[in-house]
Parts: structure tokens; sequence; C-alpha cells
């Protein structure tokens, strides 16, 4: 037998032996599809459901990466207990959607495959330990508008993978210790809305095991006063509006592109304030109920700052012209700042000082301003945006946009209110004293006496009754 023939053999039994494997893996995959077919059946269309409107919606869909098979199940708005869910998951699941039911604790699932579990807006109220261990492949957890006060430690082991973790709007008063300290790879963290959180005064990072690759960290409305978080934490966002903050925080990550302190209690922005954010690309104080101004050189250390925003701080009267540093600094020439609103404030005028500032901006929001429009404002109208503010005063163009009001209509006057008003008092002395001598010079002298002649025929004469003699013989 030539070679030829040996290999064409060879050739003949690797085919025959490819095409068995085929057919096996054919007959393999036939029966599992039938399987998974069944399982999904089951938690989809569950017999006491099945054909009525709380059955779960489930669709297969190709995921990412690879293009790899997945299913997505969506049960919210079905009503459903603990009871009526099977803590077995269909194979290929990747995200099950239970938010809006009526779950008075979280399932303990198991599943390879599920990366999304929402149970949002249910009745739960304590997480066990081990809760959600047999979810090993697990990314995002969403536990947010329920009513959860216990937290046992160990709750979140066994989740290498989980990158999101959300307990928004619940009615969390203390975490056990290191309780995240397993979630090695969690970015975005969001606590808000635990109104007593603040008692714990506990360290995030120390205290609670935080990691060292968290990017995003919401703490709105948890009653703070204070917080102190590592200058050398690698934190990206930070969200703490609705809080009792009455200063910005002294220690902050310096790696912060995105700052949220809205609605706290800051009467002044200083520059001390903002010292530490060099880095920051977006600054919201929107909402403070008693921010009244920002002082010279307060934003002079926020080159990197594109977004900025007022917006309804409603006791913001001062803005100051320095406020981004001498209008002589180059710096404020090659600001990144593209953003900035001051809509619902109360600020009247700027300084023409911001005029470098302003000129560069891509979007200036002056709306609901009672702007007054003189001629220390008139450089306003000039800028190449549209600022949406209308003026306040003069009474002659109130209620006219900035950039549509004539220029000479940006006139000051040449005296100073106060010397009107000292000439508009004159007048009415003046005129008090005036009308004072004129009454005084028609009144007759005090020497002078006013006679009359009174004589028989006077009728002021005296008249004397003498009594009737008749009726009176004696």
């Amino acid at each position: 037998m030539t070679s030829s023939a040996v290999f064409t053999n060879k050739l003949g039994l690797w085919a025959t032996f490819a095409l068995l494997l085929c057919l096996l893996a054919s007959m393999g995959g036939s029966r599992a599809e039938n399987i998974d077919a069944d399982e999904t059946d089951r938690f989809c269309y569950p017999e006491s459901a099945r054909n009525s409107r709380r059955s779960c919606e489930c669709s297969n869909v190709s995921a990412s990466p690879w293009g790899t098979r997945a299913l997505r199940i969506d049960c919210s708005y079905k009503d459903y207990k603990i009871t009526d869910i099977s803590e077995q998951l269909p194979l290929y699941t990747d995200t099950l959607d239970l938010s809006w039911n009526a779950l008075d604790k979280a399932p303990v699932f198991a599943s390879d495959s599920l990366h999304q579990l929402n149970l949002m807006h249910n009745n739960i109220t304590h997480l066990t330990s081990g809760n959600f261990k047999q979810l090993t492949s697990l990314r995002e957890l969403y536990l947010g508008w329920n009513s959860i006060t216990q937290v046992d430690a160990g709750a979140f082991d066994g989740l290498p993978h989980l990158q999101t973790l959300d307990l928004a709007h619940n009615n969390i008063h203390s975490l056990p210790g290191q309780l995240f300290v397993q979630l090695v790879v969690l970015s975005t963290l969001d606590i808000s809305w635990n109104r007593r959180f603040n008692e714990t005064g506990v360290d995030l990072y120390k205290g609670l095991g935080v990691n060292w690759k968290l990017a995003t960290l919401r703490l709105d409305a948890c009653s703070l006063t204070e917080i102190l978080l590592p200058a050398d934490a690698p934190l990206r966002e930070l969200s703490l509006r609705r809080n009792l903050l009455p200063r910005m925080p002294s220690q902050l990550p310096a790696t912060l592109l995105r700052l949220d302190i809205s609605d706290n209690l800051l009467e002044h922005l200083l520059p001390e304030d903002t010292k530490n954010l060099t880095q920051v690309r977006q600054l919201f104080l929107e909402d403070m109920p008693v921010l009244e101004s920002v002082a010279a050189h307060a934003l002079i250390t926020t080159e990197m700052l594109e977004t900025l925003s007022f917006q309804n701080s409603r006791h913001l009267t001062h803005f100051d012209g320095d406020a981004f540093g001498s209008s002589m600094d180059p710096k404020n020439k090659r600001r990144a700042l593209q953003t900035l609103s001051f809509r619902g404030t109360m600020l009247r005028s700027f300084n023409s000082t911001l005029s470098p500032v302003f000129g560069q901006l891509a979007e200036l929001d002056l709306n609901g301003l009672p702007l007054q429009c003189d001629c220390e404002l008139v450089w306003l109208k000039n800028l190449p945006i549209q600022t949406n503010g209308r003026c306040y005063r003069p009474t002659r163009i109130r209620g006219m946009l900035v950039t549509a009001a004539r220029a000479d209509a940006f006139s000051c006057d040449t005296w100073p209110r106060w010397a009107y008003g000292l000439i508009v008092l004159s007048l009415i002395a003046l005129s008090a004293v005036g009308i004072y001598l004129i009454v005084m010079g028609l009144r007759p002298h005090r020497g002078v006496t006013m006679r009359r002649k009174v004589g028989a025929g006077s009728p002021y004469a005296r008249i004397t009754i003498e009594p009737n003699r008749q009726e009176n013989p004696h």
C-alpha cells in the first residue's frame, strides 16, 4: 500500500470520527435545548400563573461580547410573593427583573450565568448572610426602594464580580464592619436616602471594607454633617446632595471628576472650600438654601472645570468679579469651563472682569435672574451666546432679553441714587418751610385788637328785661 493510500485511509477515519462527534453533539444539544426549554417554561410560566398576566416575559438574546445565548426574564409588576418564585433559575439566564412585587425577603437564587438582579420596590427588610453567594457571576445588584433595616455580616459574600450595588431608599441605620470587603471589583456604591445612616459614624473605606477600585459613591440625604474620605482614594464621582454639611468637606480624593454638593448648608463659597478640587470637571451647587455669595478667588483652582451650576440657589445675590481670579491672570483665558448656570438665583449684575471667562462659554444660563440692565452690564449683551437673561430694571425695558434690548438702553445715571434722594428730601423740606412762612404771614399780629362799636341801635346792645308790674303789684 502506497503512502498516498495510507493517508487517504487515515483521512477517511478522521472524517468519520468528526461526523460521529457532530451527531453526538447535535443529539446532546437538542436534549440540552429541551431541558432548557422545560426549565424556562417552569420558571416563566408556572402552573399558578399560566395563561395569565402574572406570568413573566422571557426572551432569548445574543449576549456580548461573543454573541452567546442569554435569557432575559422580566417579572416586574406581577405582585409576586416569595412563595411564587422558583429559586432555581433556567440555564443561560442573564438578567432577572423582580421589581415592583410583594417580596418580603430577598430570594436565595442559584445561577452561574446571572449578571443583573433587580429587586427594587419590594418589601424586603432583612438581608441574611450568604444571601447571594450562589450567584457567582453577578455584576449588578439593585436593592433600592425597599424597607431594609438589617444587613447581616457576609450578606454580600460570594460575589467576586459585583460591580454595582444599590442600597438607596431604605431604612439602614448601621452596617456591619468589613461588609464590602469581598466585593473586590465594586465600582459603584449607592447608599443614598438612608436618612439615619449618619449615626453609624463609620469610615467607609477602613470600617466597611470598601475597595480601592470604587469609582462612584452616592451618599445623598444621609443626614451627614461631615465626611472624610482618603485623599489618595481613586474616586471619580461623589454625590452628597441634601445633607447637612455647613462647609465643603476638608478632605476629598484628589482624583474627583464630578462633585455634587447641592442642597447643603454652605452660606459662602470661599477659596478654602475648593482648594482640593483641582481635577474636578463637573461641580454642582444647586438648590442651596442659604448660599449668599461666591467670594473672590473661590474658583481659582478649578482650572479643569467644564460644568458649573448654581441653579435654584435662591439666596445667591453676590458673585465676585474675581471669583475665577484676576481678569489679568492668563489662566482665565485658557479655562476649560463650557457650561455655567445661574438659573433661578437672585444675582442682579456681573462685573465686566468676568468677560474673559464668560466669553469662552458654550452655554450660559441666566434665565429668571432680576438683571439690572445698566451701563455696567452692557458687556453681557455683546457675548456671542444666547443667555436667556431678561432685564428687570429699568422698567422701560423690563422683560426684554438682554441680547434684544438696544445698547443705548443700558444707561447709568450721572449722579448716584443717594444724590437723587437727597434732592427730593431737600425739596420737601423747602416746601414745608415755605408753607409755614405763608401761614405765619397771614396771621394777625399779637398787638392788634379787634374793636367793634356797640350803640343803642346795635344788635349787640345790652337788653334789660324788667318784671311785669301788673302781675306783681307789690
